[in-house]
């Protein structure tokens, strides 16, 4: 009696061993199915930032981010061939992923300084002119200094950069008159800067009155 009622318990034991197991599996299973997902949803949306740059913006392509990205891509479909994905797999693709980010991060701060650097730049010099304009395109330019996985914020940034020289176009700037406003803002421009061209462009644009002279003082 004692020995059956060891084997029904041993049996019970074991086959609550099994469904935790099972249970377990099950969980962990789809952890790794969730985070798979996540990595995928993540690297499609990072080619579609850098499809948009490359072809749009026709930025410098960096092979070493794109051979790392192809590679990434080629794992994430390796990983689910035979059907559900593999812990290992997903951890390793994580990695993969985490390296193709960081490259791009250091890869945008010089991008986006040769593509706005410029704009920016003139914008500062004639917010003083037109400080809702230039604050406007400014607000679409300078949220994409952080690199991010959002194409928008990138296609916003180009609109930006669009307005700017459209708003540069209307004030009728030359680089002599952006340097004029740039040694201005920057408390540099002396009478030398106002050439008949510049002192013509300030009377056309009727900011004397915007346009301050002082003494520099002695040290």
């Amino acid at each position: 009696m004692i020995f059956e009622d060891l084997v029904t318990t041993t049996k019970a034991i074991q086959d609550l061993q099994k469904k935790t197991a099972i249970k377990n599996n099950k969980v962990m299973q789809e952890n790794t199915d969730t985070k798979y997902r996540l990595i995928l949803t993540q690297a499609n949306n990072f080619v579609n930032v850098v499809d948009y740059l490359y072809s749009d913006l026709c930025v410098n392509k960096n092979d070493d981010i794109l051979t790392l990205l192809a590679e990434l891509m080629t794992s994430l479909e390796q990983i689910v061939e035979s059907g559900l994905a593999s812990q290992d797999g997903v951890a390793n693709a994580d990695s993969a992923f985490k390296s193709v980010q960081i490259n791009m991060k250091k890869e945008w701060i010089k991008l986006y300084s040769d593509l706005t650097g410029g704009t920016v730049s003139t914008l500062d010099a004639i917010r003083g002119i037109d400080p809702d304009n230039v604050g406007a395109c400014l607000q679409k330019i300078q949220p994409a200094e952080s690199w991010d996985l959002d194409v928008k914020k990138y296609k916003t940034m180009k609109a930006g950069l669009d307005d700017a020289d459209q708003l540069i176009i209307s004030l009728g700037l030359d680089d002599e008159i952006i340097s004029f406003l740039q040694n201005t803002n920057s408390g540099k421009a002396t009478l030398f800067d106002l050439n008949d061209k510049v002192l013509a462009w300030i009377r056309d644009e009727k900011l004397e009155r915007k346009i301050r002279i002082s003494f520099v003082k002695s040290k």
